[in-house]
């Protein structure tokens, strides 16, 4: 009699050799092929996610969404995915700390036959996970030889006695484009020295805007996203723009790099967002109900490639639509779009415009909104010269730290905290 689990075994070796190849056939290859894949990027907040939804071929995509396995509640907007391309799609107003099953439907081409992706589950945080209202902002830490490692760790030791639901860094982390020798192992180092540095905040959520030096300009043939990726996986979606909610906040990161594909003039027109994510920035606004409203940029559209100042410059190029005349240069360069970004802040009632760059604390204000530049957190003098980068109005004050922001009721509260405990600067602004 011959052995069953012999006989079973060589069933399973012929079963597994036939499935082997027909995945290696030009029939298995297409089986397998999926035009759309998605995955969640980012940490789910109380009240929202976000999926990266992946297309091989031109697609449009939607996700539907609900409580159960078999109740759909709601469906999100339909967008364009072009060929090759990621887009991310946001789920809102979500129930905190919710099991919530979604499915991303997808049609390809001129198609109007939606297929799906398997369902999914996401978790949303519970609204005491975005702990307190309060959250911290800090900008171009670099860590190069203008640099204080001891201001630094300052600084750090105040934002996580701060208890922020997250810090957001505004950009100029890596600083890998400004190496001498952009080796391997150098590219590395700096990955891994400020790794080093945000593994001091503990429990404290790190969100990152890309700043200038950290190697993803979309005109320069060097990039590091790849690294950015390995190094921070939470911090680096397939997009670098990105946003989300807090207790009736919202808050909106902006990458004016990527889709900047010439070497900015000082004309300044080439600075742009791209229209995907200027539409974005549309639809995101638009469909806010929360009444605290934060972009976040590290420095404006505006300018050549230095692209320094506040207010001063806010009204000009992509941002603000004149030419450096004083004419009306929107229509003219970005045709079909629709408003300036300072007009589409407006008419969305933005409170905050946080940038960094430029190595100085000047809060400005311009037709309501705060347009407020951040220091370095890492700086070891206190000097401050406003008038370098042609700031001409507002608060200037010096000295190293970060921003403490809170917010309450109608009121948002900023606290300029030194690297060493002391309040260099605090204000208020009522939402509109």
């Amino acid at each position: 009699m011959s052995n069953p689990f012999n006989f079973m075994n060589r069933r399973g070796f012929l079963k597994a050799s036939l499935l082997s190849i027909l995945a290696s056939s030009p029939i298995g290859k297409a089986m397998s092929a999926v035009p759309v894949t998605s995955k969640i990027v980012g940490a789910p907040t109380p009240n929202s996610f976000t999926s990266a939804v992946s297309a091989t071929s031109a697609a449009r995509a939607y996700i539907e969404y609900g409580y159960s396995k078999s109740a759909i509640t709601g469906k999100t907007s339909v967008i364009s995915i072009p060929k090759g391309s990621t887009r991310n799609i946001s789920v809102t107003n979500l129930k905190p700390g919710s099991l919530v099953y979604y499915r991303v439907k997808y049609a390809l081409g001129l198609s109007q036959n939606f297929s799906s992706l398997p369902q999914r589950s996401v978790q949303t945080a519970n609204v005491d996970a975005l702990s307190t209202a309060t959250f911290a902002i800090q900008a171009d830490p670099h860590m190069d030889e203008n640099s204080s490692a001891e201001v630094y760790e300052g600084t750090l030791k105040q934002i996580v006695a701060a208890s922020p639901a997250f810090l957001m860094d505004l950009g100029d982390i890596f600083m890998v484009d400004k190496l001498p020798s952009k080796t391997e192992a150098n590219i590395r180092g700096r990955f891994e020295l400020m790794k080093g540095y945000y593994q001091k905040l503990g429990s404290v959520p790190l969100k990152i805007c890309l700043g200038n030096h950290d190697g993803e300009l979309g005109y320069s043939n060097f990039n590091t996203k790849n690294y950015r990726k390995e190094y921070f996986p939470e911090q680096t979606g397939e997009l670098a723009y990105y946003s989300f909610t807090g207790p009736d906040q919202l808050h909106v990161v902006l990458d004016p790099f990527t889709y900047t594909m010439k070497n900015p003039t000082p004309a300044g027109w080439e600075w742009t967002l791209g229209k995907t994510q200027y539409d974005w920035l549309v639809e995101t606004l638009k469909n806010s109900k929360e009444k605290h409203k934060f972009i976040y940029i590290h420095h404006l559209l505006v300018g050549d490639p230095t692209s320094r100042g506040g207010v001063e410059i806010a009204m000009k190029n992509e941002w603000g639509g004149k030419n450096n005349d004083g004419t009306d240069g929107f229509e003219t360069y970005r045709p079909g779009w629709g408003k300036p970004i300072h007009q589409l802040l407006l008419d969305h009632k933005v409170g905050f415009v946080f940038k960094g760059h430029d190595h100085l604390y000047v809060k400005q204000e311009l037709d309501g909104i705060i347009y407020q530049t951040l220091p370095q957190p890492s700086h070891p003098g206190n000097k401050i010269n406003v008038n370098q980068y042609g700031y001409t109005s507002g608060i200037g004050v010096g000295g190293s730290g970060f921003l403490k922001v809170s917010t309450s009721g109608n009121q948002a509260k900023v606290d300029f905290i030194l690297y060493d405990g002391q309040i260099g600067h605090t204000y208020t602004r009522d939402a509109v």
